[in-house]
C-alpha cells in the first residue's frame, strides 16, 4: 500500500507512514469495524443459541406433556390408596389422604380431559374435608360439561355443607 501523503510504499495495515508521519485513520476504523463484524459473527449465534435452549427448557419444563398411560399409573395408585383407607378403617390418616389427592393431581397434570380422575379427585377431596378444592374440582367438570350428573349432584351436596 502506498501512503496517500507522501506516496512512499509502506506496509499493508500500517496505521501511520513511517516516512511523513501521516497517520491513516480510516484503516484503523475498518480494523475495528473488521474487529466487531468478527465479534458478531460469533455473539449473535451463541445468543440465538442460548435464547432457542431456553425456549425448549421452559416448553419441556413447564407445559404438560399429555400421556395417557401415566395418568391411568397415577389415578391407579390414588384408587389403590382410597382402597386401602377404607378398608384399613383409617379415613383420618391425613398422609394416606395426600397421597390419594397427590396421586390424582400428577394424572390430572398428564391429562387434564380425563373426566374419571377428577372426579376421583373430588371423593378424595371430600373424604378428606377439603371442601373448597373439591368445589373448584366441581365447578371445572361443570364448566365443561354443564350437563354433568355426578358434578350436578355433588354441587348440590357441597352447597349444603357449612365447613
Amino acid at each position: 500500500m502506498f501512503c496517500p501523503n507522501c506516496g512512499k510504499e509502506v506496509k499493508d495495515g500500517a496505521k501511520f507512514c513511517p516516512y511523513c508521519g501521516k497517520s491513516f485513520p480510516q484503516l484503523q476504523r475498518e480494523e475495528k469495524s473488521t474487529h466487531r463484524r468478527s465479534l458478531m459473527f460469533i455473539i449473535i449465534p451463541v445468543a440465538a443459541l442460548l435464547v432457542i435452549s431456553a425456549g425448549v427448557f421452559a416448553y419441556l419444563r413447564f407445559f404438560p406433556r399429555i400421556s395417557p398411560e401415566k395418568s391411568s399409573e397415577y389415578e391407579n395408585k390414588g384408587l389403590t390408596t382410597l382402597s386401602n383407607i377404607v378398608t384399613q378403617g383409617s379415613i383420618t390418616d391425613e398422609q394416606m389422604l395426600k397421597e390419594a389427592e397427590d396421586n390424582f393431581k400428577k394424572a390430572v397434570k398428564f391429562n387434564p380431559d380425563n373426566i374419571s380422575v377428577k372426579k376421583n379427585l373430588v371423593y378424595a377431596y371430600l373424604i378428606s374435608d377439603n371442601y373448597t378444592e373439591a368445589k373448584k374440582e366441581v365447578e371445572e367438570l361443570l364448566s365443561k360439561n354443564p350437563n354433568d350428573q355426578f358434578a350436578l349432584k355433588m354441587k348440590e351436596l357441597l352447597g349444603e355443607e357449612n365447613p
